[in-house]
């Protein structure tokens, strides 16, 4: 999800001219509202770990305007068009999607570090105060940094660290 994430900045950057920053994990946000959303699916094998399939879905907020978003959202969704003025094209973004997603399909094997650099350099998370909310309880924790799995690492109030792995 996280290098998704990174492909999907890469390539609205590309079409648009301005580069989102991610929401730990998967949410895409331009002027502190959020422009989209990522989710990943992804089978191994079980002997060798081998991915069998991958499957990402996107979406981007790219032509609506603040009629478009339903009241409970209005105020914190954007687009592409209502944050630049203008409009963004969305054949141009799908194949700048495209092109981006595969080249990290063929980087998936390789070195991640670029994707991990990227990553950190977008993400609105860091340096913040977040709010975990478990199943029974909600803890408040500041978000230090990304570790080398895209894992949130959290310090809480009493100075013990932890990374988390789910959104």
């Amino acid at each position: 999800t996280g290098m998704a994430a990174v492909a999907v900045c890469d390539a609205v950057e590309e079409t648009a001219g301005v580069r989102p920053g991610i929401k730990w994990t998967n949410d895409l946000i331009l002027n502190g509202r959020k422009l989209g959303g990522i989710l990943t699916e992804m089978a191994l094998e079980g002997e060798t770990g081998a991915v069998q399939s991958l499957v990402i879905g996107v979406g981007i907020n790219v032509s609506q305007g603040p009629e478009d978003f339903s009241p409970d959202v209005a105020a914190m969704a954007t687009s592409l068009k209502e944050a630049l003025g203008k409009p963004v094209s969305r054949p141009q973004l799908a194949a700048e999607m495209i092109t981006a997603l595969q080249r990290m399909m063929a980087d998936l094997g390789g070195d991640l570090r670029p994707y991990l650099e990227k990553y950190r350099q977008d993400c609105a998370t860091l340096g913040r105060e977040v709010q975990l909310l478990w199943r029974d309880r909600r803890e408040r924790a500041f978000a230090e940094d990304i570790d080398d799995q895209f894992g949130l690492v959290v310090r809480y109030a009493d100075g013990c660290r932890e990374v988390v792995r789910s959104g």
